[in-house]
């Protein structure tokens, strides 16, 4: 509790608050203007049989053709996951302009990252691409949005199938204009602000708590003093004496006020004490 009390004491100061807060704002506008902004861009693709379908008939009079719309089923799907798998790969992504730790990101994958697609069991193919620039995000959208073509043409080639029975590919969302994502500028900024602000604080934390000089801390209270137990003393017993023999008084003598006897008195008459008056009479008459 102390310490966040310190802490808004020196957020309240005028010397350290104010002029912290304003660095730690000018940082994150600095640390926002030097991160580069993102673009993305993107494209969805779908895989569609030809309108004479998959086969080729033997009797040319009595072919039909197909609703591409009533074609989709597994087997696009399975096409589609073909050419995603061949063009996730490292080597791939460089050829089209996204090198490995590079300032370029591409994804390819069947829709599932695409918050648009409610439902990626079709044979979707969506391409996203995350760069620093805008020309550079939209030159590899291209080359990738190229790159499913010719890998779906390489791989019904090399399984030998039928020219007019080659499946394509059909943009269902054209490739879009890069648009700037500034989230990675808002999330610098506010990361450097915040670390600028913590860093301020713990150094004036510091620097205050060295100077403030610390109180002495009261002294301990004194014990009261240990009475000393003293053990009574017993007077030696002298040699030679036994404990059970009585021990002889001295005689009093007769002078002893401890021993005088009052005498007896016997009952004899006592004279009578004149009175003042009777025997200053008596006086005159002699």
């Amino acid at each position: 509790m102390e310490f966040w009390k310190t802490i808004l004491g020196l957020l309240r100061r005028v010397l350290i608050g104010p002029p912290l807060i304003c660095l730690s704002i000018l940082v994150g506008v600095v640390v926002y203007a030097v991160v580069p902004a993102h673009y993305t861009a993107d494209v969805s693709l779908v895989l569609a049989t030809p309108v004479n379908g998959g086969t080729v008939p033997s009797d040319k009079t009595k072919q039909g053709l197909t609703n591409p719309f009533l074609s989709f089923n597994d087997a696009l799907k399975t096409g589609a996951s073909i050419v995603i798998l061949s063009m996730n790969t490292q080597d791939v992504w460089t050829q089209l302009g996204a090198p490995k730790d590079g300032p370029t990101e591409i994804t390819i994958d069947d829709g599932r990252s695409n918050p648009n697609v409610l439902d990626i069991n079709g044979p979707y193919i969506y391409i996203r691409v995350d760069s620093e620039s805008p020309r550079q995000a939209t030159a590899v959208l291209m080359a990738a949005r190229e790159r499913v073509a010719t890998e779906l043409f390489k791989w019904q080639k090399a399984l030998g199938a039928p020219a007019n029975t080659f499946i394509t590919s059909t943009d269902i969302v054209p490739p879009s204009t890069p648009e700037a994502d500034h989230s990675v500028n808002w999330q610098g900024a506010i990361g450097g602000a915040v670390l600028c602000l913590l860093l301020g604080l713990g150094i004036a934390y510091g620097v205050v708590t060295r100077r403030t000089p610390k109180q002495p801390e009261p002294p301990a209270p004194l014990a009261p003093p240990a009475v000393p137990v003293v053990a009574p003393v017993t007077a030696p017993e002298p040699v030679g004496a036994q404990v059970d023999e009585p021990v002889e008084l001295p005689e009093p003598d007769e002078d002893s006020s401890t021993t005088m006897e009052f005498p007896v008195y016997r009952g004899e008459s006592l004279s009578p004490v004149p009175w003042p008056g009777k025997a200053t009479q008596d006086n005159g008459e002699g």
